[in-house]
């Protein structure tokens, strides 16, 4: 341990003088007309520097206080004063902390009771300075958020650590959202509907972050590639080193009765052909990604929000769902292991890839006759047709003739409607206002995951992009203040623990 020093009696006078140097600095350059961006620049080194100081002034007051209350309690005992200094790098840059404890003299170990009161983290950055490495680190590479870090700070902090401390400061992100009580509502009718949606949005990964299954075709796939190749030639595309994320949104839709007319309308390229009524936004949406979550437990948590919304089971719930079957059967599974009677709908821009492409391989090649084709096709599945559409289309490729090969978009639109047509009552969803398309969840995709997670070159961890996920969730919903408060108190919650250990 450092030698006890003694502390300053005016613990303040360096910031005092930094601040008169920079005044005086300020006096002369006033007198030569310096440019302003010079002392803009000044001020701001100067300013950090002096606030630096006056956070260590703050900081050797309390460790005088707690050096007097640490010999008091040794003199009763009967024992010594242990002392020990500790570096903080805070917003302004490193400053330092002198902790005193009383205890026997051969202890080895001293339990300082200033770190639990001040609930200073272990490690060497501040909670401050930790909030502001996730802010950046939320919405820019971690190579940017260390220079961000230097350029908006007094501190500095190295790539490695602003990864961990990203990680650090997402640790609370369930319990937050776990034990946070549904915020009244007064815009939203007891009409609105629970909404429910999720997706796969892939996220490249470093190898040993890949799913298992994943990893062995991504070997599989090197072993295959030749030693040497044309270094001109155009590298192929990588196939096996994406983890997937699984996406999630929960939110409340107030009805919104269509008909199927009107929802052609609103795809048309054409204005006067759009509907004059707008459709109602979504309300108090809240979305979350988990690239460490089995799809089993990402739906798993979708439905436990959406239980925290409505306990009862008292609105109408939609789950809008693509075509993939093991989703379909995971959602289905969890709703009646809750007792929830839920309609599952198909998302309807997925069912009109399928049909776009059948109606092209059926002899609609010009632009016009394929978009009248795939209007008509669009407006049957609409008004709730979708298996008779899909004997009309085998009727007409068998009647055109069309090879195997032709007509392989044809069959794979008629298995997608036969297959899904359980899940394609659009007639029915419109008459009750539900929503049939996944923009939210898409949109979410995008924005919560890949603006973020695609950037050119990233190549994630398992840790790190789960922390960086649920950093962006937490500032996409709004939660972002609220979830920091509780993040300190549970910080000061796990300290209090290892005190009383």
């Amino acid at each position: 341990m450092e030698p006890c020093l003694s502390l300053p009696v005016d613990r303040f006078a360096p910031a005092r003088r930094e601040f008169e140097l920079m005044v005086s600095w300020l006096d002369a350059r006033a007198l030569e007309g310096a440019p302003h961006s010079v002392v803009e620049e000044h001020i701001l080194d100067g300013g950090t520097e002096m606030l630096r100081r006056l956070y260590q002034g703050h900081l050797d007051g309390l460790s005088a206080t707690d050096r007097r209350d640490a010999e008091a309690l040794a003199a009763r005992r009967g024992e010594v004063v242990h002392h020990a200094r500790r570096p903080l790098e805070s917003l302004f840059g490193e400053v330092h902390l002198d902790r005193f404890a009383a205890a026997e003299e051969a202890t080895k170990v001293y339990d300082f009771a200033l770190d639990g009161a001040l609930n200073l983290p272990a490690e060497l950055y501040s909670l401050p300075l930790r909030q502001r490495v996730a802010e950046h680190a939320r919405s820019v590479s971690m190579e940017k958020t260390v220079k961000g870090i230097d350029r908006t700070t007094g501190a500095h902090v190295p790539k490695r650590q602003v990864e961990e401390l990203a990680v650090r400061a997402a640790r609370d992100f369930d319990a937050f959202y776990a034990q946070r009580p549904v915020v009244a509502n007064d815009t939203v009718s007891s009409a609105a509907t629970l909404v429910m949606t999720c997706d796969g949005k892939g996220i490249t990964m470093v190898p040993h972050a890949l799913r298992d299954a994943t990893r062995k075709m991504a070997a599989e796939a090197a072993s295959t590639q030749p030693a040497h190749r044309d270094p001109m030639a155009p590298g192929k595309k990588r196939k096996h080193d994406k983890r997937m994320a699984l996406v999630t949104a929960v939110y409340l839709l107030e009805p919104h009765v269509r008909t199927a007319a009107d929802v052609v309308g609103s795809l048309s390229r054409t204005p006067a052909e759009r509907p004059a009524s707008k459709a109602p936004r979504p309300k108090d949406k809240a979305v979350a990604a988990s690239v460490i979550k089995s799809q089993k437990a990402g739906i798993e948590a979708m439905f436990d929000e959406g239980e925290r919304r409505d306990p009862k089971h008292q609105r109408n719930a939609v789950v809008l769902v693509d075509g993939e079957e093991k989703q379909q059967a995971k959602v289905e599974k969890e709703a009646r292991s809750r007792g929830w009677s839920i309609t599952m709908i198909l998302d309807l821009i997925h069912a009109l890839s399928y049909v776009w492409k059948a109606a092209a391989a059926l002899g609609k090649s010009d632009p016009k006759g394929l978009d009248a084709c795939v209007t008509t096709y669009l407006l049957r599945v609409l008004q709730g047709e979708a298996p008779k559409l899909a004997t009309q289309m085998v009727r007409l490729a068998t009647r055109q003739g069309l090879s195997a090969e032709a007509r392989k978009p044809v069959d794979r639109c008629v298995r997608y409607l036969r297959k899904n047509a359980k899940y394609m009552r659009y007639d029915v969803y419109l008459a009750a206002g539900y929503p049939i398309a996944t923009g939210v969840i898409e949109g979410a995709c995008r924005h919560l995951v890949e603006d973020r997670m695609g950037i050119t070159g990233a190549r994630w961890d398992l840790y790190s992009a789960e922390a960086v996920l649920r950093l962006r969730a937490l500032s996409i919903n709004g939660d972002w203040d609220a979830y920091w408060a509780f993040h300190e108190r549970q910080h000061a919650l796990r300290n209090a623990r290892n005190h009383e250990v």
